[in-house]
């Protein structure tokens, strides 16, 4: 097992969401900019002679997720980047200890349960070039013999999050604002903390004895909006909703056979105690 006293791991993507947890967690961690990285590398010549992680987090801001108005910009903060920063590396003089990508389970598409062997499928934008940054980082790592761990990551919450839906849940009952849901919230999502996935990447960046390419990072468990709102509404918290029509994928769970088996996955937070005790008032 690896000491991560005598590792720096380097964290890009700055405004992440996951970045922020991350670096409070890890003994020593340095948060750089996706931004700053594409003007100039020669802030990387520090580590020089250290060994490093890289957890790579440069994806879109969510707020973007579904325009498409600067292609080049897309592809820059997502692969260009990635692969320029990684060759950096390689040919400086930083002994690489272990490569985490934050990936999603967009990439699995319209499948349903998927386990790691799933085949990627994506469908959208951001999802495809997340999926292209997944076969760049496997061939390169492959060919330098990296320790890779491609972390295909569902329903993120909690954190400094401002965009997932339990986040819209808890910010309309606070507001009294009516939240708009999709399909009668039928559609059932794999929720999992953001403290969970700090756990895991943790887990994953001080065992170096872990070699898992591809690793889904999810709770397991399917929840639909719906049956959320319900146990809410059971516990005295009613939030009025406005439905949507409009074509989204049906369930989206996560197989976690092989993450149960580096981690306990018996003691995720609960995505509706989680929403009571925020409701609650305790943190």
């Amino acid at each position: 097992m690896e000491n991560l006293d005598k590792t720096t791991t380097i964290i890009i993507g700055k405004r992440s969401n996951l970045s922020s947890a991350l670096s409070k967690r890890l003994y020593t961690a340095d948060l750089l900019s996706s931004e700053s990285l594409l003007k100039s590398l020669f802030q990387l010549d520090k580590y020089n002679g250290n060994k490093i992680n890289v957890v790579f987090n440069n994806f879109q801001p969510s707020t973007q997720l579904k325009s498409f108005e600067n292609p080049p910009l897309y592809v820059d903060m997502s692969i260009s980047l990635t692969v320029r920063v990684l060759k950096y590396l390689i040919d400086s003089s930083v002994k690489i200890n272990k490569i985490i990508y934050t990936s999603s389970s967009s990439v699995y598409g319209d499948s349903s349960i998927t386990d790691e062997e799933s085949q990627p499928c994506p469908v959208s934008i951001p999802s495809s070039l997340k999926h292209l940054n997944e076969q760049f980082l496997e061939q390169i790592c492959c060919q330098y013999k990296l320790n890779l761990t491609i972390a295909r990551v569902f329903n993120m919450y909690g954190g400094n999050d401002e965009f997932s839906i339990i986040r819209k849940i808890h910010d309309c009952y606070l507001s009294k604002k009516v939240l708009s849901i999709f399909n009668n919230g039928e559609s059932v999502r794999d929720f999992i903390h953001i403290n969970n996935v700090v756990d895991i990447y943790e887990k994953l960046l001080l065992d170096s004895s872990i070699d898992i390419i591809i690793l889904n990072i999810g709770s397991g468990k399917g929840q639909s909006l719906s049956n959320i709102l319900k146990n809410l509404s059971k516990n005295g918290y009613c939030i009025a909703t406005r439905n949507i029509y409009s074509k989204e994928i049906p369930l989206s769970k996560a197989n976690i056979v092989i993450l149960s088996n580096i981690i306990d996955v018996t003691s995720f937070i609960d995505v509706n105690e989680y929403l009571l005790k925020k409701l609650n008032g305790v943190k």
